[in-house]
Parts: C-alpha cells; structure tokens; sequence
C-alpha cells in the first residue's frame, strides 16, 4: 500500500518549503540520510522559459529547496531535464534557475547523451532511449508542477518522466502512439522501465510543487495560474497523481495515466490502496478547478475510422494559429513531427496547417510562447457531444 503525503503549504518561502519538503519525506517513510554520498537527480518541469507566475515550470526556489536538503545531507544534486524545442542552457538562462544553479552550484547533465533503457514487461515500447544521467543516479528525485493537459487531461508524476527523451524527439512519440489512450500507454511503459526497469535498480521519490499550479489550457502559455496550495510526495507515481488530481476535483477516469496505471498494477491498483499521510484531500479538495477541454474522441471505441484525416477534421478539435496574436517564432514547425506545419504563405501572417497531415497532438498548442494557438471544433463534433 503506497503512502502519499500531502502537507498544505500556501507560499514559495525558502525555509518554509525546506521544512514542508522535509516533512513530507518523513511522511512517506524516505530518511534524508540516505543522501549520503549519493548522486542525487533533481528532473523538474523545465518546459520553456517562462515566468513562475504562470506555472509553467517548477518553481525555482522549490528546486532550490530540494537541492539544498540534498546538500546538507552530503548529496550531489544533478539537474537532469531535456525541454521540448528550447536547449536547456536557453531555459535556464531565461528563468530564475540561472540563479539558483549558480549559487548553489548544481552540476547539470548532458541531456543529448542517452542510453537505451530495455523493459521486457513493457506493453509495448521495450526499448526507449533517455538520457544516459538517469542511469549514473543513485537516487532520482521527480520534481512535477501539477498542471491540466490537452491529451493526458492531468500532467504530473508520471508524465513528467516524459522528459527524460531527448529534446524534440519527445515529439516524434506521438507519431509512434498518436492516439490519446496509445500515448498513455507509452508513458506507462515508460513509468514502468524507469520504476522497474534500471540495472541496478534505484529508488524514485516524487516531489510535486502543487502549490501554484495551473488550470484550463495547460499545459503552456495558454493555462491559468492557480493556487492550490499542497505539496505531495511518494514513491509511486501513480498514487501521488491520483491524489493531485483529487485535490483539484478533476474526473479521475480522464486521467488515462492514472486510471490506466491501476490496471497495470503498478504498486497500487486502486484508489482503495492508497494511504494518505498528512493533511486530508478534503480539507485542500477545491471544486471549481477548470480542466482542459481535451478530445475523448480516441477511446478504443471510436479508435477506426476516426484516426482517418477526414474524419479527424469532422469530428476533433484541430490547432489554429490566432493572426492577432502570432508572431512567426515558427517553434510550433519546429516541434511539429508529422510536418503538417509550413511557414506563411503570405495570405495570412500565420503559420501554413496541414490538417490531413495533422495528428492533433497538440505539441504546437502547448510549446507557442504567445499563446497564440488555439482549439477550433470540428464542423460535425456537435454531432458526437465533443
């Protein structure tokens, strides 16, 4: 039975994280001491350069709190991530990270050097190349911002591991699964190759700054910051993802990676098992949360024919660029993998779709700096509720 801890913490103060952090360690049963001459690797949500008041990325000086309990125990913290299209020296140059590296003195990992990592219980993807610092670790620490996603409906715990491909090949995943469900899939697989998979195998603590998080469009530029005021931890993904997203009142069958992640029986196959230390859900539980507005069109019910391109353009939402808004960064062209993007023709100041090409993934939407992209319904999607 999995603890997850969850301890109410309303700001973003040094010492009050340090000690919210440290409590909630000691509430899942994880001694500090453990960090001991160990090479510790800190994965936060590191998506874009971006301002904290958005809830974008993991606060910074949440990260910095992690980083010094490592320290003060004799670790070596390691900032491990892999950002979409932004090299992650960029990112951090562009956020309060470059302080926080600098006088904290953080070694940062290599993210384009991986290593393949073999699972032979996965369901379908057995081999998955991520970066080669994961394996160097003894300890990984998991650092997810809770925010709502257009494809996952929730990004947390297990969809930050995500990360750990490699820069724009992260996109190309979703050529390989580009169903909602498939792509869930993919992440547990991946959840459970790095749970279960490394050689030697190593423990992973999931920390979630649930503090200010974000709501609606998530999970870039077009989401809203909102206080929920928690700090999670546990070292079962899934446990900890299914208490985040009932804290923010969110339907729990959306959350694929969670409801899927039961059935895998992952260390917890139900909501039953889950014990949680600490604060109650309801005393945090909010019912005014706002999720994204996602498609739950791919369900293995309606899986053919509506993964034809004609059908696609019928009845899914599909990504347009907004021309007051645009300004030609050609980011979304770049994160495209199924090349359905090409620059303006002219006629509008807007990037060229290709819907037929189009696998309504949604990188473009969730990687534009201006937040200029936005979900427009399919002509027939009234005729399915969508």
């Amino acid at each position: 039975m999995p603890n997850v801890s969850l301890v109410q913490c309303k700001d973003y103060q040094l010492e009050t994280l340090k000690n919210k952090i440290r409590q909630s360690l000691s509430n899942i049963g994880f001694d500090i001491k453990r960090f001991n001459n160990s090479r510790v690797v800190l994965k936060p949500n590191l998506l874009m350069p971006a301002k904290e008041e958005k809830a974008i990325i993991t606060n910074s000086e949440f990260f910095r709190a992690v980083a010094q309990i490592v320290k003060e125990n004799n670790g070596t913290p390691v900032l491990v991530e892999s950002p979409a299209i932004h090299s992650l020296e960029r990112v951090i140059k562009r956020t309060p990270y470059a302080a926080v590296v600098e006088e904290e003195q953080i070694e940062i990992a290599n993210p384009s050097i991986t290593r393949t990592l073999t699972y032979d219980e996965a369901k379908k993807f057995k081999y998955i190349d991520i970066s080669e610092a994961y394996f160097d670790a003894d300890i990984i620490l998991n650092l997810p911002k809770f925010k709502t996603h257009g494809i996952t409906y929730i990004t947390g715990a297990v969809k930050l591991l995500f990360g750990a491909i490699p820069g724009v090949e992260k996109s190309k995943m979703h050529l390989r699964a580009p169903a909602h469900d498939d792509f869930a899939e993919f992440l547990l697989d991946l959840y459970g190759a790095m749970t279960y998979g490394m050689i030697p195998s190593k423990p992973i603590i999931h920390i979630m700054d649930a503090i200010c998080v974000q709501e609606g469009e998530g999970p870039g530029p077009a989401g809203k910051a909102r206080w929920l005021n928690a700090v999670l931890a546990g070292n079962n993904g899934i446990a900890v993802d299914y208490v985040a997203a009932s804290i923010a009142g969110l339907d729990i069958s959306k959350a694929l990676t969670v409801v899927n992640g039961f059935k895998r029986k992952y260390g917890v196959s139900s909501p039953k098992e889950i014990n949680v230390v600490g604060d109650a859900i309801k005393k945090l539980q909010i019912h005014d949360f706002v999720p994204a507005t996602g498609s739950s069109l791919f369900s293995n019910m309606f899986r053919w024919p509506f993964n034809t391109p004609t059908f696609k353009n019928l009845f899914l939402d599909r990504p347009a660029p907004n021309e007051t808004k645009c300004t030609l960064c050609y980011q979304c062209k770049k994160i495209c993998a199924s090349g359905a993007i090409s620059e303006s023709t002219g006629k509008k100041d807007i990037p060229e779709y290709d819907y037929k090409k189009c696998i309504r993934c949604y990188c473009c939407l969730e990687i534009c700096p201006e937040a200029a992209i936005e979900k427009e319904r399919g002509r027939l999607q009234w005729v399915l509720g969508g």
